[in-house]
C-alpha cells in the first residue's frame, strides 16, 4: 500500500503538472488558513514522510522538471543510514527551496508519549535538522499520521506553526496542528489520484 511504482510516481506528477497544479509549501497553507492570504488558482501540498532515499534518488529530480517544491518530514534516527538520506541530501534539497520538516526521531506514536519522550522524540530532532539546514524547523508530521490534542499545546510549546496528521477530522480548536493529508497508495493510477484528490479537499 506504502509503495509507489517509480511509473507511477512519474505519471502522478505529470498528471498534476498538466492539469495546472502548483506545490505550495506550508508557511502558505499556514498564512492562507490563518489569516486567509491567497492561494494559487489549482493549490496542492506534496509530502514525503520518514526519510526514505528513494525521495532523494527519484522525488527530488522528477519534481525537479516540473518546478515543484515538497515537505520532507525526517524521521532523524535514519539519516546516513543505507537506504535512507544523508545529512548532505537533507542539506541540498533544502538548499533549494524544500521545506525540511520534523517526523520524530524513530516513529514512536505521539500517543503514547510520556514526559521523557519528547526530548528524545521532539527537542533533539529539531535541534538536529536546524543543525543541518541552517532554518528554524517548524513544521511536524504525527507518525502514523496518529495524533491527539493532548500533544497539541507541547508541539506549539516547542515552535511548531503547523502539524499534519493523516484522514482524521481536524480538531475544531486547533485545526492548524491537525492538517489532513491523503496517502497515495501505490495501485492508484494517476487519474486515481487525481479524482481523490478533488472529491477529498474541493
Amino acid at each position: 500500500d506504502y509503495i509507489v511504482p517509480t511509473e507511477t510516481f512519474k505519471a502522478q506528477l505529470k498528471i498534476l503538472a498538466d492539469s495546472g497544479y502548483t506545490t505550495i509549501l506550508p508557511e502558505q497553507l499556514d498564512n492562507y488558513l490563518a489569516y486567509g492570504d491567497p492561494l494559487p488558482e489549482k493549490p496542492v501540498m506534496l509530502t514525503f514522510d520518514d526519510a526514505d532515499l528513494d525521495q532523494y534518488t527519484l522525488a527530488y529530480p522528477e519534481m525537479n522538471k516540473y518546478g515543484f517544491k515538497a515537505v520532507f518530514f525526517v524521521m532523524t534516527v535514519a539519516l546516513n543510514k543505507p537506504r535512507y538520506l544523508s545529512k548532505q541530501q537533507v542539506k541540498e534539497m533544502s538548499d533549494n527551496g524544500h521545506v525540511i520538516g520534523s517526523h520524530t526521531w524513530d516513529h514512536k506514536n505521539v500517543k503514547k508519549y510520556e514526559a521523557a519522550d519528547w526530548p528524545i522524540q521532539i527537542e533533539k530532532p529539531s535541534k538536529l535538522l536546524e543543525s543541518i539546514t541552517g532554518k528554524p524547523v517548524e513544521y511536524f508530521a504525527y507518525p502514523f499520521g496518529l495524533w491527539n490534542p493532548e500533544a497539541i499545546p507541547f508541539l506549539k510549546e516547542r515552535g511548531f506553526k503547523a502539524a499534519f496528521q493523516l484522514s482524521a477530522k481536524r480538531d475544531i480548536h486547533d485545526p492548524l496542528h491537525s492538517i489532513r493529508r491523503i496517502i497515495v497508495p501505490g495501485e492508484w493510477t494517476a487519474e486515481t489520484m487525481l479524482r481523490v484528490m478533488r472529491r477529498s479537499f474541493p
